[in-house]
């Protein structure tokens, strides 16, 4: 079977990430999430529908992110870093809808639609990452920060937008600019 890099099909993206973690204690914490990332494939592609022309969509999840992170204690009382890392499910997916309204998923449709061409592709991989955070308050209640974050991990499945169908090793670096509530 062949096999290739993905970076060859992935470009910059906005992305959005929703995340929870549970602290054992001040220096352990339990994590666990969901990334999308916004048209990273860039998908070209047109399909023919009853309403004419429309573009496929392209959407790149990867979840769950479960994994753990170390505080690194600090002497500054309201900043706070932590590094960590875990498993990660990546998935792609393109979507087209058969009627020209509306998007199916590939899981049914939403409001009546049906996918014309659905097709997905995914795999495990791991993910690293390094935060730095400013409490803004005394009490540690309310915080901004930064995370980086590196994906790698190898998907297989359909093409989807410009993905060829094989096996591909896919690295995925992230800069988020976060806000946060602790309690």
């Amino acid at each position: 079977m062949a096999v290739g890099n993905a970076t060859n099909y992935l470009s910059t993206a906005p992305f959005i990430r929703l995340s929870y973690g549970y602290r054992f204690n001040r220096l352990f914490q339990a994590d666990a999430g969901f990334e999308m990332a916004f048209g990273a494939a860039h998908n070209q592609n047109p399909e023919s529908t009853t309403a004419g022309y429309v573009m496929g969509g392209d959407h790149e999840f990867m979840a769950p992110l479960l994994g753990g992170r170390i505080y690194l204690p600090l002497h500054l009382s309201r900043v706070g870093t932590s590094v960590g890392g875990g498993a990660v499910h990546l998935h792609y997916s393109e979507t087209a809808p058969s009627n020209g309204g509306g998007y199916g998923y590939g899981y049914g449709g939403v409001g009546g639609s049906t996918c014309y061409t659905c097709t997905t592709r995914g795999g495990w991989g791991g993910y690293g990452l390094a935060n730095i955070s400013y409490f803004l308050n005394e009490d540690h209640t309310f915080r901004v920060g930064t995370t980086v974050e590196y994906i790698s991990g190898s998907t297989n499945g359909q093409a989807v937008a410009n993905f060829p169908a094989t096996k591909t090793t896919d690295h995925w670096l992230q800069l988020a600019f976060e806000i946060g509530l602790s309690f």
